[in-house]
């Protein structure tokens, strides 16, 4: 089954390298996409070595909540950090470091699971006060969310002129508490609604939860609403076998995407299907990483100045990473290019920012496997921790905890082991 996992994992690749030569670049370039290059065989050796390696060691079953972060992270940000550099740069001993670092934080994230669990007793409450709790929360947020926007738009935005003039429209009408409430809606409220529908086999839980996801995607304008809840559906179809496999059924979903993306996009003779899934949700990452390890290998560190340690350390920049990023590499000033948790780590302490963040990460996703330890909710919190998971290939690993509702999610499973406490079926 390893050689197979190997195999499907170059053939990810080699999707990854058609959508990015022949579709993304010829249209993003501006973007900051950009092919200089097609990499050397010493390169695509080196390179292919390194993005099996992670494979080799990790189990290919999924058990618990780490080892699905540890897969995420493994397809979204570290293959394509590895191979992206290739289209950008000639061999530069930066990212051999990055890689070999890369590589050893995967593996402690891999092995959380092995850690034996935390005893976790929860007060004992009722499930059915809690859904009425969760009811008239989800009300009320998308009652203030609506009051903020302007009201309920059924008409989506399609062309990327009509997303940015969504997305600039709302961020003119947001409020600090709506910019917090539309995120936990889109990362916890909706996908719990999904999540309970799909594992409980309820699906009229599944087409509110999604309905609910597109109307906040007609509100906001980001695909990263749409996509995270993609993304959670195609972790549970690769779950549904209770986990045994999944990183082969996940490659292989992850490849049907990518090659149904190309095939439909030559047939009608655009980039669309490629930008959605193949950019957005994978390139992306290793994009942005490339560009953080390019700046802050020769400019200092920000320390972290500009966010907790704000009131300790002067600031060294007048922006924060994202807003550098975006002016020096894509020449706008405006633009936050939001990288991984990786990205954003190497941005303020450098390599060492690597194993912080990782030793941090693995605390916290030892405490969360410890959470799901009980067979009737463990396929809900795994499913659940999927678009906080992903939220960790997005943006940074401090924003994760509250805005990307991280936070939340803990204590929705923690809620969840109490109600069961009641019945006294805790196991």
């Amino acid at each position: 089954m390893k050689l197979i996992q190997m195999g499907l994992i170059g053939i990810y690749v080699c999707l990854l390298d058609i959508s990015y030569v022949y579709f993304i670049s010829p249209e993003y370039a501006y973007m900051g996409f950009i092919y200089r290059q097609h990499p050397s065989a010493v390169m695509i050796v080196i390179s292919m070595f390194f993005i099996i390696l992670p494979a080799i060691f990790i189990k290919k079953d999924l058990d618990k909540p780490s080892e699905l972060v540890f897969w995420i992270l493994y397809f979204i940000v570290y293959i394509p950090v590895v191979w992206v550099p290739n289209y950008l740069f000639s061999l530069k001993p930066d990212y051999i470091y990055t890689n070999v670092l890369l590589f050893f934080c995967l593996l402690i994230i891999g092995n959380v699971n092995r850690l034996p669990a935390m005893k976790v007793n929860p007060p004992s409450i009722n499930i059915g006060l809690l859904k009425v709790i969760f009811v008239i929360t989800l009300f009320i947020f998308f009652l203030y969310i609506f009051k903020v926007s302007g009201g309920i738009s059924l008409k989506p935005p399609i062309n990327s002129e009509d997303i940015y003039d969504k997305r600039l429209t709302f961020r003119t009408k947001l409020t600090p508490l709506a910019g917090y409430i539309i995120q936990w809606l889109a990362k916890v409220c909706n996908p719990f609604i999904v999540t309970i529908g799909l594992c409980k086999k309820k699906y009229t839980y599944v087409f509110i939860g999604l309905a609910l996801q597109y109307l906040l995607y007609t509100v906001n304008g980001l695909k990263s609403t749409l996509l995270s809840t993609g993304l959670l559906i195609v972790v549970f179809i690769a779950f549904r076998k209770k986990g045994r496999n999944f990183s082969i059924l996940f490659c292989v979903s992850l490849c049907l995407l990518l090659g149904i993306s190309i095939i439909l996009d030559v047939i009608l003779g655009q980039a669309y299907l490629s930008n959605l899934f193949a950019r957005r949700m994978i390139v992306t990452p290793g994009l942005l990483t490339t560009y953080y390890v390019d700046f802050f290998s020769t400019h200092p560190k920000a320390l972290l100045s500009y966010s907790i340690f704000e009131k300790f350390i002067d600031p060294v920049y007048d922006k924060s990473p994202p807003y550098i990023i975006g002016t020096e590499y894509f020449g706008r000033p405006e633009m936050a290019a939001n990288a991984n948790m990786f990205a954003d780590a190497f941005a303020n302490f450098g390599y060492i920012g690597f194993l912080i963040y990782t030793v941090i990460l693995a605390a916290i996703l030892w405490l969360y496997d410890s959470l799901t330890q009980n067979e009737k909710w463990q396929g809900v919190g795994i499913i659940l921790f999927v678009v906080p998971a992903w939220c960790l290939a997005d943006t940074a690993l401090t924003t994760t905890f509250v805005t990307g509702g991280m936070v939340f999610t803990f204590v929705i499973m923690y809620l969840m082991l109490g109600s069961d406490s009641q019945k006294g079926d805790n196991r």
